[in-house]
């Protein structure tokens, strides 16, 4: 009889828990049951074969002592029915912090991983915390740590020297030169930044051995209990390379090729050649319209080949973005005409909010299975995610986020217009990708069109010895790319705009708030002009793609006619999500004054193709406050005009340098106060004394990049949409029925969703409907759809007040 369970199995069921309270647990099969003792084992095992040397025997020993607890008999009474409450993670953790032959840092490690591989890595907390303590204190580690109300479970003792188990020995001088590689105290004047960044290493590190141990635990699990034995979503490198570089020969080979095309071409060889040199990050500065994405795909591709490296990892700012390369990438890879014979030869995983495999007509239910699974801990060889997903994931402590922590490492990571990192994490962003490179076996490459100085910024803030590498560092073929021009116009009242617009061929207006782009919109006719078009987030993500299809569609068509001017020309008026890889192109150009970075993005969806001499480019300030209050001008845009009196051209390299030194000088505070010794330090944790590693504080550490203050509603504007809101409404809410909908929400201000709350067309899901939780009317968590479609949302300018009020921004 097994007298120790780790897990049981039921029809296909699994748990730790009391769910069958009513049976007789021991009369099951000893198949049904997995040995605690089995359980640890496997979990060890997975855990080392995840981490990198010299965390191997580390992760090993995690896996050992994680469920120790569980030999207690109170929780062995409740895996047969009791019902009881048991703490089985802190006994691991109590014995790491007890036993002889473990020393520090490990034991440090082994503490938090193992008390938080539940619910999540604790706060380090104080030396007179207490765990009876009622507030956060009593759930830091150290309260964890002076907890006694256990039943005794040395009884693993007994199994492990039956089966001569014991922990591993740790290489304390190779993981004490690990930590301490990239730090030479010679190298720091300030000991105290020394020190910051050391310990954010150590937060970094300590997340990472705990994705070795919370994926191993699940899987391991996972394979008792559903007999699942996952496989890797495979892609193969050699022959995406091969169609690359294919499609590329085309392009050489086309006739009557312009210079910008001859140009484009010079660009990216070099990309190739300097790919082949040994770096940590590689910096890739190319024109808007150059071909970056699949210049970095090619070059991604070579580096992973000559390394080994298991998986490429694209990291992307904008959803919109993610789904045009995502498209592009598998067009050239995969020829997916099962008819004909096609091929899939790149399994590209898409972890993304609007995005879900349910939609793929062509997946069958296996292959669905296996793309949901690699979602959970990114077991896939190719992987296209947003910047949000990867950084939130190295910033969290829950076990559902960083189980993927340790497939990021041995990667090639491209980190797409790598100029959009959020100033507040700055600091902590670079930091992760500086560990991911040094520490964990990756390589990045930075690519943008308007690159900050990361070098620099990589010095001041990370590793003094990271190898930094220009893929580009010859400009000389960036001329014919310079194919606009810029000129400041000022103040302009909507009259003047409206007389501008459009007069020179199809136009582009990009506005900064939501408000002005409805305006401006309504003013120049709204949806009674033809070929004007709306673009904000107050519109669907599907209507807004279908909006951007047609507006490509048109542009598309004028282009062909060799259309200088026209009677209707394409018109359209944004906010900047235009800007977030948009591909179109237009005759002429409006941007209200912004960054600099901004500006150029708006720049580069201007005479894109070099289809005419010259674009233009009119940066202007609207003349009077056209709706509500003026925006707060922030220090991009104060540095940008101010650079207009200063260069000629402020699309010239210099005047970019210029721009991104000013900023990062006005914003250098900001950069720095989400790093993890910064939060220390405001909650008066000295990082000089000795203690300080165990006072991290992972569970109270925000790492949400953003801080949006909009809400979603979701917009049931199609059959499809009434399906997936009935299915929450009546039988409860799911994470996939939560991101097919994605593409049917809309974003608007707190205070808006609250007035349309008191005229009673919203509904929130999360207060109705089977199974679902009772959240608050105005919480954040509220799941809110729009019961009046009709008369409140519009697909060309997106939801509506009463009467058709304006959103404000």
């Amino acid at each position: 009889m097994v007298k120790y369970i780790a897990h049981i199995k039921d029809n296909n069921l699994c748990s730790d828990d009391a769910q069958n309270k009513e049976r007789d647990i021991d009369s099951l099969p000893d198949s049904y049951k997995q040995t605690l003792c089995s359980h640890l084992l496997g979990t060890a095992a997975l855990a080392e074969s995840f981490a990198v040397e010299p965390w191997k025997s580390l992760a090993y020993n995690a896996g050992l002592l994680h469920d120790i607890g569980k030999y207690q008999e109170a929780f062995q009474k409740r895996i047969r029915g009791a019902a009881l409450r048991v703490d089985h993670s802190t006994c691991g953790a109590i014995e790491a912090a007890e036993r002889k032959d473990i020393q520090n840092p490990e034991k440090a490690f082994l503490e938090y991983c193992i008390a938080g591989h539940h619910a999540g890595l604790p706060d380090g907390g104080q030396k007179e915390d207490l765990p009876e303590d009622d507030s956060s204190s009593g759930h830091t580690l150290y309260a964890r740590l002076k907890k006694t109300d256990f039943d005794p479970y040395d009884a693993y003792k007994k199994d492990f020297e039956r089966k001569n188990i014991d922990i591993k020995e740790i290489d304390k001088k190779s993981l004490s030169r690990y930590l301490m590689d990239g730090f030479n105290p010679a190298e720091y004047s300030d000991q105290e930044k020394l020190a910051g960044v050391f310990y954010d290493e150590i937060s970094f590190m300590i997340r990472y051995c705990y994705s070795c141990l919370v994926d191993a635990d699940a899987l391991d699990t996972e394979r008792f209990c559903k007999g699942v034995e996952r496989t890797t979503l495979k892609t193969d490198f050699q022959v995406c390379l091969q169609k690359l570089n294919d499609q590329f020969d085309k392009f050489r080979k086309k006739k009557d090729q312009t210079s910008l095309q001859l140009a484009r071409t010079e660009i990216q060889e070099q990309a190739f050649q300097n790919i082949h040199e040994d770096a940590d990050i590689y910096l890739m500065s190319m024109p808007t319209g150059s071909g970056k994405t699949l210049c970095s795909a090619k070059c991604s591709l070579i580096k992973a080949l000559e390394t080994g490296k298991k998986h490429i990892i694209y990291v992307i700012p904008y959803n919109s973005i993610i789904t045009q390369t995502a498209q592009e990438l598998n067009n050239i890879f995969n020829d997916n005409d099962k008819d004909k014979g096609g091929q899939t030869v790149a399994h590209i995983l898409r972890h993304q909010s609007t995005y879900s495999v349910e939609d793929d007509e062509n997946a069958d239910e296996a292959y669905k299975l296996q793309v949901n699974q690699a979602t959970e801990n990114w077991d896939a060889d190719f992987i296209i995610t947003t910047e949000v997903q990867f950084f939130e994931t190295l910033f969290s402590n829950t076990r559902n986020k960083l189980r993927k922590m340790h497939n990021m490492a041995d990667s090639i990571l491209v980190f797409d217009e790598a100029h959009l990192m959020p100033a507040e994490f700055l600091q902590p962003c670079l930091e992760g990708v500086s560990i991911l490179t040094k520490k964990l076996g990756c390589k990045a490459i930075f690519l943008t069109a308007t690159m900050p100085d990361y070098r620099e910024l990589l010095s001041k803030y990370t590793f003094h010895d990271l190898r930094v590498k220009e893929l580009v560092p010859d400009q000389t073929d960036f001329k014919p790319f310079h194919k606009c021009t810029y000129k400041y116009i000022k103040n302009q009242s909507l009259e003047q705009l409206a007389d501008k617009v459009g007069k020179n061929g199809s136009t582009l207006v990009v506005v900064n708030t939501r408000r002005k782009a409805r305006e401006l919109y309504n003013f120049l006719g709204g949806g009674h002009r033809k070929n004007l078009y709306h673009l904000s987030t107050l519109m669907t993500k599907k209507d807004l793609q279908e909006t951007i299809d047609e507006i490509k569609k048109k542009l598309g068509e004028a282009a062909r006619q060799g259309e200088v001017t026209s009677a209707d020309p394409v018109i359209v008026i944004s906010t900047s999500l235009i800007e977030a890889g948009v591909d179109l192109d237009f005759r002429t150009a409006y941007r209200e004054m912004a960054g600099l970075d901004s500006i150029l993005q708006t720049g580069g969806r201007c005479n894109r193709e070099g289809i005419w001499d010259s674009g233009e480019v009119f940066i202007f300030d609207f003349a009077e406050k056209i709706v509500g209050k003026q925006p707060f001008r922030d220090i991009k845009t104060d540095v940008t005009s101010k650079l207009f009196d200063e260069f000629s051209d402020i699309s010239d390299e210099a005047c970019v340098r210029e721009f991104y030194r000013r900023v990062s000088l006005a914003e250098a505070e900001k950069h720095v106060e989400k790093s993890m010794h910064s939060q220390m330090k405001e909650k008066g944790i000295s990082l000089k004394s000795k203690s300080a590693m165990y006072s991290i504080p992972f569970a109270s550490y925000d790492g949400k990049i953003i801080l949006s203050r909009d809400e979603s509603i979701i917009i049931p504007e199609d059959k499809n949409a009434e399906d997936l809101v009935n299915r929450i409404r009546y039988g409860g809410m799911s994470g996939e029925t939560l991101r097919r909908l994605q593409e049917y929400t809309c974003n608007v201000p707190r205070r808006d969703l609250d007035q349309l709350m008191y005229q009673g067309v919203i509904e929130n899901l999360a207060e109705s409907g089977s199974g679902n939780t009772n959240q608050s009317r105005t919480g954040n968590n509220g799941i809110f759809v729009l019961t009046n479609k009709a008369q409140y949302y519009r697909k060309d300018i997106g939801i509506l007040l009463e009467g058709g009020d304006f959103i404000v921004d």
